[in-house]
C-alpha cells in the first residue's frame, strides 16, 4: 500500500529501513540496482561500516560507477571511516573521472586520515591511484596537491600535476593562488615545475613578484623573459605600472623605450602610454599633454581610459584654458564615447562649475549623437547634470526613461533627482517623490537620510518650517540612521526659524547616537542663539 494523501515522507531512520526493505527485494527478484539507486543506498547508512557493505557489494557484481564513488567519498568524511575511504581507493578505475579524483582528495585531505601525516596520504592517493587525472579542474583540490608536494619537496609530482593540466590557465591560476598570497618561493617552484614556459607563466610569476613587492626579482624574471623570447607587451607593462606607482618614472621611462627599441608586439600600445598618462597628470597636465602627442606619433590613438584620465584632473582649481583643451579632447572621440565617459564629462563640468560645457554635451545627448545609456549610475550624473544647468523638464526626462526602461535607480541617483528637484525650487515635488518611491517595496530601502535631507534644507530655505518638521517625523519614524550632515540642516532649519528650543533634543539625539557634533554644528548653535538674543 502507498501513502495515504497528507501523509509525510519517511526521514531518518524509517528512510533508511525502507531503502534496505527495497535493496532485499530487488536482491530477491534479481533486479539489479543502478548506479544512482546504490549511491542512494549507500547515502542512506547509518554507519562507515554499512557504507562500506554497499560499496563491497557493487564492487562484487563489476566496475563501482561514478555516482556511488562519489557518495562513498562523502561518507568516509562523515563518518571519518578509513576502511571506506581505502575501499574506495582500491576500486578507483584505471582512468576516474576528474570529480572522483577532486572528491577522494578532499576526503583524504578532510576525512579520517586528517592529522594523521596526510601530506603522505595524500600523495600517495594521488600518486597511486590518480597520476595522469586532470585535478586541476577544481581549485582547491590542486591546491592540496602543490601544497602537499612543496612541503615534502616532491618537484616530481608538482610537474605530474601541471603536466596533466588540460587547459594552461590553471597552471596560471594555480601560480596566482599562491602569489596573492605572497608565496612567492611557492608560486616559483610552480613555475619551475611547468613543461612550458609561456608569456602567460612568465607575466603570472611577474604578478606574484610585485604583488610581494619584491622589484628586485622581478626585475630577474623579466630579464629571464626577454632571454627566452617570451616576454610580451603585458610582461613590460606590469613593470611599468610597478615603477609608476613607486614613483619611479626614469625606470619606467627606460622600460618603454626599450619595448620601443624591440618593436612589432612588444611596441609599446594603449594601455602603456595610459599608465604613463595617468602618473604623469599627478604633478600637473602639461607632461599628460606631451605624452598623448607622443602616443598619436607612434600611431596609436588615445581612447575612452584616455580620456577618463584627463578628465579626472580636471578639478576647482584647473584653468579655464586646461578645462576647455580638455573638453575638446573629449569631443574628437566622437561615437567613440560610452556612458561611463559621459558621467565623467558630466562630474567633471559639475566640479569646475562650467554649466556652458556642460549644456553642451547634454545638446549633445539630445541630439542624434546621444551615448546609449544602461546604467542607474550614469542616469544619476545625467540627471545631476540637468538640475546644475536648471533643466528641470531635461532632469524628468531622464528619470522617467530609466524608470520605464525597468532600470532599477541607486540611492545616490534618487539623491540626484531629489536634488535636481530641491535646488531648482521645488522641495514639495522632492518630496512627493520621496513618498512614491516609498510606497515602492523596490525602492523603498534605497532612501535614507541623504536623500530626506535635501527636502529638509529646501523646505527650510524657503521658510516652511513647519514641513521640515513633518519631514523629520518621518525620518524619526522611518528609523533612517542621521548623519552630521542631517543633524546640521535640523539645527540650520532651527535657527533659521528662531525655534532653537528644538536644539537641545537634536544634541541629545545626537548624543545616543554617538554623532560628534563638528565645527559647523556649534557656529550654528552660535549663529541661532545670537538670532534670538540669547548670548547668555
Amino acid at each position: 500500500g502507498g501513502r495515504a494523501p497528507g501523509e509525510e515522507p519517511p526521514t531518518g531512520g524509517a528512510a533508511a529501513a525502507l531503502l534496505s526493505e527495497v535493496e532485499g527485494l530487488a536482491r530477491a527478484e534479481g533486479v539489479e540496482l543502478t548506479d544512482k539507486a546504490l549511491a542512494v543506498l549507500l547515502r542512506s547508512a547509518s554507519d562507515g561500516q554499512g557504507a562500506l557493505r554497499v560499496l563491497s557489494e557493487a564492487a562484487e557484481q563489476g566496475p563501482v560507477g561514478k555516482e556511488l564513488l562519489l557518495a562513498a567519498s562523502e561518507a568516509s568524511v562523515v563518518f571519518r571511516a578509513s576502511s571506506l575511504l581505502e575501499g574506495v581507493l582500491q576500486r578507483l578505475p584505471q582512468d576516474p573521472a576528474p570529480e572522483v579524483a577532486v572528491a577522494v582528495l578532499r576526503a583524504v585531505a578532510d576525512g579520517p586520515l586528517r592529522g594523521k601525516d596526510a601530506d603522505a596520504a595524500l600523495l600517495r592517493a594521488y600518486e597511486e591511484c590518480l597520476a595522469g587525472v586532470d585535478v586541476l579542474v577544481d581549485v582547491r583540490a590542486g591546491r592540496l596537491v602543490a601544497e602537499a608536494a612543496l612541503r615534502r619537496r616532491r618537484p616530481e609530482v608538482l610537474g605530474l600535476l601541471l603536466r596533466t593540466a588540460a587547459e594552461p590557465s590553471k597552471q596560471v591560476a594555480l601560480i596566482k593562488s599562491f602569489g596573492n598570497e605572497r608565496r612567492l618561493a611557492d608560486a616559483r617552484a610552480v613555475f619551475q615545475a611547468c613543461p612550458d614556459k609561456t608569456a602567460c607563466l612568465y607575466n603570472a610569476l611577474l604578478d606574484a613578484c610585485v604583488d610581494s613587492q619584491d622589484m628586485e626579482t622581478a626585475e630577474r624574471i623579466m630579464s629571464e623573459a626577454v632571454a627566452a623570447g617570451k616576454a610580451d607587451v603585458v610582461t613590460y607593462n606590469t613593470l611599468v605600472k610597478k615603477h609608476l606607482q613607486r614613483g619611479e618614472l626614469g625606470r619606467a621611462r627606460a622600460l618603454i623605450e626599450a619595448m620601443r627599441a624591440a618593436g612589432g608586439g612588444l611596441a609599446p600600445n594603449a594601455v602603456t602610454f595610459n599608465e604613463l598618462i595617468d602618473a604623469t597628470i599627478r604633478n600637473g597636465t602639461e607632461g599628460a599633454w606631451v605624452l598623448i602627442e607622443e602616443m598619436k606619433a607612434c600611431g596609436m590613438q588615445p581612447n575612452g581610459v584616455t580620456c577618463s584620465i584627463m578628465l579626472k584632473s580636471i578639478q576647482r582649481t584647473s584653468k579655464p584654458a586646461d578645462v576647455e583643451k580638455t573638453m575638446a579632447f573629449v569631443d574628437a572621440l566622437g561615437d567613440a564615447m560610452d556612458e561611463i565617459l559621459l558621467s565623467s564629462v558630466c562630474e567633471a563640468c559639475i566640479r569646475v562649475g562650467r554649466a556652458d560645457l556642460l549644456a553642451k554635451q547634454l545638446q549633445r545627448q539630445r541630439s542624434g549623437c546621444r551615448v546609449q545609456v544602461s546604467g542607474a549610475h550614469t542616469f544619476g550624473s545625467l540627471i545631476r547634470a540637468c538640475g546644475f544647468v536648471n533643466d528641470i523638464d531635461g532632469a524628468w526626462a531622464a528619470w522617467c526613461e530609466m524608470r520605464k526602461r525597468h532600470i532599477v535607480p541607486t540611492s545616490i541617483t534618487i539623491g540626484c533627482m531629489v536634488e535636481a528637484l530641491v535646488s531648482n525650487g521645488d522641495p514639495e515635488a522632492g518630496y512627493e517623490l520621496i513618498r512614491e518611491l516609498s510606497a515602492d517595496e523596490q525602492t523603498q530601502p534605497l532612501l535614507n537620510a541623504i536623500v530626506y535631507c535635501s527636502v529638509v534644507k529646501g523646505f527650510s530655505h524657503q521658510k516652511c518650517y513647519s514641513r521640515v518638521w513633518d519631514v523629520y517625523e518621518e525620518m524619526v519614524k522611518a528609523k533612517l540612521q542621521f548623519s552630521i550632515v542631517t543633524y546640521n540642516a535640523l539645527i540650520d532649519a532651527c535657527a533659521r526659524g528662531g525655534e532653537m528650543a528644538r536644539a537641545q533634543p537634536l544634541l541629545e539625539d545626537m548624543a545616543r547616537q554617538k554623532v560628534e557634533p563638528n565645527l559647523v554644528t556649534y557656529s550654528t548653535i552660535l549663529k541661532g542663539y545670537c538670532q534670538e538674543g540669547r548670548l547668555e
